[in-house]
């Protein structure tokens, strides 16, 4: 089969959609080396394919949107390919190629208010109908599978679950690499909690703020690192509320500071009502640190015994668990061990073995 690939999220800012993209599709050409692949991406991407694969840049033109309906439309007219694997929630128009759609959450169809007025009506008729085209739906989590059932109504029959992966570069720094970075960070001396993602009213950072002040007053050492562009909608006066001394906000750091980044946290928050999966708590897990997260959506089903779970995003009870997840070596250690025995679940070589044998059953 010829076989494309939307690649428009691989390039120098990694997304969650990067990284399946990188560590699921991109594999494929050596796991089924009897397929050709072309993959389309935004920008000139290196790394090392298989001989079967190609990576084919298309000028950017204002937005994914219009990049999907435009170049990456016209080329897929093109290449005429047998089957479009489709890794970023939505199809092109008009195509009606044989497709498989991968949709990691549904949060513009659940929250519309949680977006733009106009992104949310634009992006929900995209989901919705490409919901509708696609031959085969992949999800991360059984809460996102029922999310797409609910908000797409496909043939139940269309769905498959894979549980994504974290690379085997996100694993403990060494002590020295970690306190050199706490050095230049201005984290010498200091235990950080810390937030990575992009900041939406979901992830409840204000009141992760008002936990670590209630914190600080048995911990004074503590300073809270936040990660992330301010993305809240209606907008939240965050440089307000992050303006404290102990309070530091990079809105990005370099993808190869992250294995650093979270191996110099005493405890890692991410407070969110609605994930489709969640990268980030498995990066800290994998890097050895403690994740302290909202009992619901996909978080639940899947860290619901590898982390410490808040039920309500109060800051008297994230206080609580924050110290728990700090100051509680029995509970660590628990968590970690129990982590460090479900790791393979989690891995991305064993997804991209699954997914390759989902392409091989498929049928166009």
């Amino acid at each position: 089969m010829k076989i494309a690939v939307d690649g428009y999220e691989i390039g120098s800012h990694s997304t969650g959609v990067g990284r399946v993209i990188n560590n699921l599709l991109v594999p494929l050409g050596d796991l089924l080396p009897e397929h050709h692949f072309t993959v389309y991406t935004a920008e000139p991407a290196g790394g090392c394919v298989g001989a079967n694969t190609d990576l084919v840049p298309l000028p950017s033109c204002g937005g994914y949107l219009r990049w999907l309906n435009g170049p990456f439309r016209r080329s897929l007219n093109k290449l005429a390919p047998d089957l479009l694997i489709a890794p970023n929630y939505i199809l092109p128009l008009f195509s009606r190629r044989p497709s498989v759609l991968f949709e990691h959450d549904l949060s513009v169809a659940a929250h519309p208010e949680w977006y733009p007025g106009r992104f949310a009506q634009t992006r929900r008729f995209f989901l919705s109908r490409s919901i509708k085209k696609a031959d085969l739906i992949i999800v991360p989590s059984e809460f996102t599978k029922q999310a797409v059932l609910l908000y797409g109504r496909p043939d139940p029959s269309k769905i498959r679950l894979l549980r994504y992966g974290v690379e085997d570069r996100f694993k403990k720094s060494p002590e020295e690499s970690r306190e050199r970075w706490k050095k230049e960070k201005g984290l010498d001396g200091r235990k950080a909690v810390g937030f990575l993602g992009s900041i939406f009213n979901r992830r409840h950072v204000p009141e992760l703020v008002e936990a670590a002040e209630l914190l600080r007053r048995d911990i004074p050492e503590l300073v809270l690192f936040i990660v992330g562009r301010n993305l809240t909608h209606p907008p939240l006066p965050l440089a307000e509320i992050l303006d404290k001394e102990w309070v530091r906000w990079e809105p990005q750091i370099p993808e190869n500071e992250l294995p650093l980044f979270y191996s110099s946290l005493e405890a890692f928050a991410y407070l969110s009502e609605y994930e489709g999966f969640g990268f980030p708590p498995l990066e800290a897990l994998a890097c050895g640190t403690v994740p302290v997260l909202l009992g619901g959506s996909s978080l639940g089903e899947i860290f619901r015994d590898i982390a410490v779970m808040v039920e309500n995003p109060v800051p008297a009870e994230i206080k609580t668990a924050l110290a728990a997840a700090m100051t509680d070596q029995t509970l660590r250690e628990t968590v970690l061990s129990r982590f460090s025995r479900r790791r393979e679940d989690f891995s991305w070589p064993r997804a991209a073995r699954e997914f390759s044998r989902i392409i091989e059953e498929f049928k166009p």
